[in-house]
């Protein structure tokens, strides 16, 4: 069965103007009557994942790559180097860009189809895997790794998967496992080979896989001779601790809009003992 694609029009109709460092204005104002949400959500219930094509404009998914790889050269390792793949988290912090795309209004929209209005996202990274990446490891996301199995049923967190390269078969496009959310529990064995009832999340720069956050999923090989990168967005209910320190990346950014500050859990309920001032 081929992977979940949910179909569009006008995706990439977007003025973005000529400067290099575009802050993504235009993107939001972007109108949303190109996309059917409540049948993005509904297929995400369903299958547990839908692809949505030329949600970013290619200038700016070639601006966040830069963005990206910049970073990548900045914070590399050797344990890194060593293990072929990186992570780059604080994306929020490191660049309007990168705010911009968090709170782009097709996403929000989706997730707040999905979760509710008062959702926001729980962790921001971009994560690439490079030449020699040989690796496969079928897990579920946080926050249902925390969670005593059976899991509860309904809605608490959701995974946005965003293509700054094109992903294919060959670079290691990301597998995931359909209905694996309606389980309860990660699917049986195994985690570190291909599964028959796998399939591939490829696609073009610019598309966004929304994804259950319980969806069994995993990286795999990159047996070309280019990295690939991605960049991911687990949007939770307002009840679920964050799995980054959102709060404190918040406190990192002057002057914050108000959609950021919601966006990033500024408005998430925080403990306070009782009889404190």
């Amino acid at each position: 069965m081929g992977a979940a694609e949910a179909s569009t029009s006008g995706c990439r109709n977007i003025d973005i103007g000529n400067t290099a460092d575009i802050h993504m204005r235009s993107i939001l104002t972007q109108t949303l009557e190109a996309y059917d949400i409540e049948g993005i959500t509904q297929t995400i219930n369903e299958r547990g994942y839908v692809k949505v094509p030329g949600i970013i404009p290619l200038e700016i998914v070639d601006r966040a790559r830069e963005l990206v790889a910049g970073y990548l050269t900045a914070e590399a390792t050797e344990a890194t180097r060593n293990a072929r793949t990186q992570r780059v988290g604080q994306l929020a912090v490191k660049h309007q860009l990168f705010r911009d795309l968090m709170c782009h209004p097709v996403v929000l929209a989706v997730w707040k189809e999905f979760l509710g209005d008062n959702c926001f996202c729980g962790t921001w990274s971009a994560n690439t895997t490079f030449p020699g990446f040989n690796t496969y490891g079928w897990h579920i996301d946080y926050p249902y790794w925390s969670i005593q199995q059976p899991w509860p049923g309904g809605n608490i967190s959701g995974q946005t998967l965003w293509m700054l390269d094109d992903l294919t078969p060959e670079n290691g496009a990301t597998g995931v496992v359909p209905y694996s959310h309606t389980l309860g529990c990660p699917p049986a064995q195994p985690t570190d080979v291909w599964r028959s009832d796998g399939e591939l999340l490829t696609g073009k720069g610019g598309d966004v896989v929304f994804g259950h956050g319980a969806w069994y999923h995993s990286a795999r090989p990159n047996t070309t001779s280019k990295p690939r990168t991605v960049l991911l967005g687990m949007y939770m209910s307002a009840c679920i601790i964050p799995q980054e320190d959102m709060h404190g990346q918040l406190a990192e950014i002057e002057n914050p809009s108000e959609l950021v500050v919601k966006v990033m859990g500024g408005k998430q309920h925080k403990p306070r003992n009782v009889g404190a001032k």
